[in-house]
């Protein structure tokens, strides 16, 4: 199967303005906030879910990393004392990763310079219609995946 022009120029073009885009927040996250974007975008996931912790698998469902690669991540955000572990009562051998009240107080510093952020690399390219259509796609994307994490809590 050959692709056709039009799709391959599409995909091309999410993976270099992804890879472009995220660079740059990163940039700025690190500059501005001494923090590596994993680190909130973990912390953000943990910070949207219920009881605000999740299980390691969890996360791993959710996450761009391996299982060894959120265990490390998750290393280094204990070791900041922005996460914490806790076993589960359920089941003794399950482990769930629960923000802390210094990882929401993170988050709270961080979020409104990441949106600027995020307006500066991204959103000012883009028009209202522009942003509709990149999250309509996406969404069928994912859902033709079935990922099912919402786009409203990314």
């Amino acid at each position: 199967m050959t692709l056709e022009p039009e799709m391959l120029a599409a995909w091309r073009g999410l993976l270099f303005t992804h890879a472009a885009v995220i660079r740059s927040l990163e940039d700025d996250m690190l500059e501005q906030h001494d923090l590596p974007i994993t680190w909130f975008d973990l912390l953000g996931r943990l910070a949207r879910s219920e009881d605000r912790r999740l299980r390691m698998h969890e996360l791993e469902e959710v996450s761009v990393f391996t299982r060894s690669g959120v265990t490390r991540l998750a290393d280094r955000l204990e070791e900041a004392g922005l996460v914490r572990r806790e076993r589960s009562a359920e089941d003794r051998r399950g482990v769930y990763l629960a923000i802390t009240d210094d990882g929401i107080a993170k988050l709270d510093e961080v979020w409104a310079d990441h949106q600027r952020s995020i307006q500066e690399h991204f959103g000012q390219f883009l028009t209202g219609k522009d942003a509709s259509a990149i999250r309509h796609a996406t969404e069928k994307v994912l859902g033709g995946l079935s990922k099912t994490e919402p786009l409203d809590d990314l």
